[in-house]
């Protein structure tokens, strides 16, 4: 017989003690609060996610004065490793809670008398069935059909569940915008515009009230911050030469204002791990659902126990779009190309994805970013692999001074236009 106590007590002294992190960010891609039998562990394993992924047990006993002696005791307990059978035990003991509230129904059902035996049996197992296969990933092709129908009819009418890009030409490509349950990936050389053109995505997803994740691995949460204060201000960041009116100051003020109301929240870490990366997702996802996670850019991001740079970057790929799946979220990732482009002076192409296939492999949709060749303003687009729609190519105006891109308006080159 399990005891699932000490199960839990596992889980929360190995999240406390391993100084990898890669604990805490399992069990927090597997388990919420509610998941533990008593009010303490709970409390702790709150805490535990609050600081994830660098907690430690100094950082829980700050967080909860009153319960100090308790997460001692708790983090005394940690014999290291196999923090995966632990996290097991623990939603082991989910579904047989879950199973015990199906049986209790099922008592209550037996003793209504305007239903049959046959409607109270059916009622438990398709309780006890949903408990499981939720966690298994599971669909009878009834439903999942269901949903393939509504999503052929919801694209017919126009009313795609997505995230728009702003761009109606780039919008049409994708089937509407950025989807829940894919990744899509950003490539280009540096300097082309990837990070404007994420700061971009985000601002148009913050618009209609999304939640956006913003993972920057090159550039401090002040800077990204900076880049959409320009962006949707129109205020470029000041020079020592130049200094601004009072006009662009109460401009400035009043989006700083506007911004400040927006669901978005900035990771600046230079050194992110694949573990603190799902630490932080699964942070976020307990405090509400995630519309856009943007990863800034891929290629930054480590794992460990790889004997290759190649075998490295596709297990994060690969964990890209496992989140994007688990989270029903739209990941975003920008991904360097490779350096010979520039000495061949030729257009970027998919096998030009830097460091491993596998991000190709696992994208539901590739962006590859060039310069145009006769306009120095115009930033190509190329829809280079689209499983939800057509490939193609969409060109954008790049204001570099703003940081910000626009639907390139004259020349028709392309089928984008401006919204409105």
């Amino acid at each position: 017989m399990i005891d699932f106590s000490l199960a839990e007590i596992a889980v929360l002294s190995a999240s406390m003690r391993d100084e990898s992190g890669r604990s805490s960010a399992i069990a927090l891609e597997h388990l919420t609060e509610d998941d533990f039998t008593s009010p303490t562990r709970q409390q702790i394993f709150k805490a535990i996610a609050k600081h994830s992924p660098d907690v430690n047990e100094v950082d829980v006993m700050i967080e909860l004065p009153d319960l100090a002696n308790e997460v001692t005791e708790i983090s005394a307990q940690y014999g290291g490793g196999q923090i995966d059978r632990y996290v097991d035990q623990v939603i082991e003991q989910r579904n047989a809670k879950s199973v015990e509230k199906a049986i209790l129904y099922a008592q209550d059902d037996v003793r209504d008398p305007n239903k049959t035996a046959e409607e109270v049996a059916s009622a438990f197992t398709t309780r006890v069935a949903k408990a499981f296969s939720k966690r298994k990933g599971q669909t009878h092709v009834r439903d999942a059909v269901a949903e393939a129908q509504a999503e052929y009819l919801a694209i017919d009418a126009g009313g795609v569940s997505a995230i728009s890009t702003g761009f109606k030409g780039l919008d049409g490509l994708l089937n509407g915008g950025f989807r829940e349950g894919c990744l899509y990936v950003i490539a280009a050389r540096p300097g082309i515009g990837k990070s404007a053109l994420a700061i971009h995505f985000t601002h148009e997803a913050a618009k209609f009230g999304k939640r956006t994740s913003y993972a920057s691995l090159e550039m401090t949460a002040s800077e990204c911050s900076g880049r959409l204060l320009t962006n949707v201000s129109g205020v470029p960041r000041p020079t020592m030469k130049d200094s601004m009116d009072h006009i662009a100051k109460r401009r400035l003020a009043e989006t700083t204002q506007r911004i400040k109301q927006w669901p978005i929240t900035f990771k600046d870490d230079h050194e992110a791990t694949l573990e603190s990366f799902r630490a932080f997702l699964a942070q976020q996802r307990m405090e509400g659902e995630l519309g856009l996670v943007v990863v800034d850019y891929l290629q930054l991001l480590s794992a460990k126990g790889y004997e290759s740079r190649t075998q490295e970057v596709s297990e994060i790929s690969r964990c890209c779009k496992t989140l994007a799946l688990e989270y029903q979220t739209s990941v975003l990732a920008l991904s360097q190309l490779n350096r010979a482009l520039e000495v061949q002076k030729r257009k970027p192409a998919l096998s030009d994805l830097r460091e491993s296939g596998s991000i190709e492999q696992d994208a539901d949709a590739v962006l590859l970013l060039s310069p145009h060749k006769d306009d120095e303003d115009l930033i190509n687009c190329e829809v280079a692999k689209n499983r939800n729609g057509e490939q193609g190519m969409t060109t954008l105006e790049f204001d570099k001074r703003l940081g910000r891109f626009s639907a390139h308006v004259e020349g028709r080159l392309n089928n984008d236009k401006p919204y409105g």
